[in-house]
């Protein structure tokens, strides 16, 4: 006996539905959800883009802060070591103390050492707000002007000048002096300010 054909239902004679097409987004709006991406991105990178700024800015200073010792002590330790063989006289060395933060000022400072009349001054300016080569090729975080004269130099209006530099490098740093007039540069030592003492004897 054979089987009666089965009718389909109108239900299984539908065709299959195709799925809707995605909703198209206008190209303006598209660039704008891009941009909001990549300012998004780059607002994430700020907390450490200003650490490490702020990190570079206390190295910088620290490293001005001891350059700034290392200067008043080589000019303490000249006026003490002159002043432990003299008879005569005692040379004065103003200030009497130095604090790193006195670079702080908009000023800076000035280290004088007297000799009877007889002045050497090394006048420091404010500190560097970055590493700088604009007055020295050598890349300097300080710089300043070291001038020398007595009574005679400015009856002549001769007073010496010479500029110097915290010059800095991969090692380390050091100070340097440039005169402007020959164009001589060298190490800001103990030699140089003995030399700078002895011009005006």
């Amino acid at each position: 006996m054979a089987w009666p054909k089965l009718r389909k239902s109108r239900e299984t004679e539908r065709q299959p539905v195709e799925a809707a097409p995605a909703p198209v987004v206008p190209p303006a709006r598209a660039a704008r959800e891009q941009r909001m991406k990549r300012l998004a991105r780059k607002l994430d990178e700020l907390p450490a883009k200003d650490e490490l700024r702020m990190r570079e800015a206390r190295d910088l200073e620290a490293k001005q802060h001891k350059a700034g010792v290392e200067l008043y002590a080589l000019c303490r330790h000249l006026v003490d070591s002159l002043n432990a063989i003299l008879h005569n006289l005692q040379l004065e060395l103003t200030p009497e103390q130095f604090h790193a933060d006195m670079l702080d000022g908009a000023s800076g400072v000035i280290f004088q050492i007297n000799a009877s009349g007889r002045i050497v001054q090394l006048v420091l300016q404010s500190r560097e707000t970055e590493i700088s080569s604009e007055h020295f090729r050598m890349p300097y975080i300080l710089r300043g002007a070291i001038r020398w004269f007595n009574q005679e130099y400015l009856e002549r209006q001769e007073i010496q000048e010479h500029q110097f530099f915290y010059c800095v490098d991969r090692i380390g740093g050091s100070w340097r002096f440039v005169d402007s007039r020959s164009r001589k540069v060298g190490a800001l030592d103990q030699d140089y300010l003995l030399e700078t003492l002895e011009q005006l004897l």
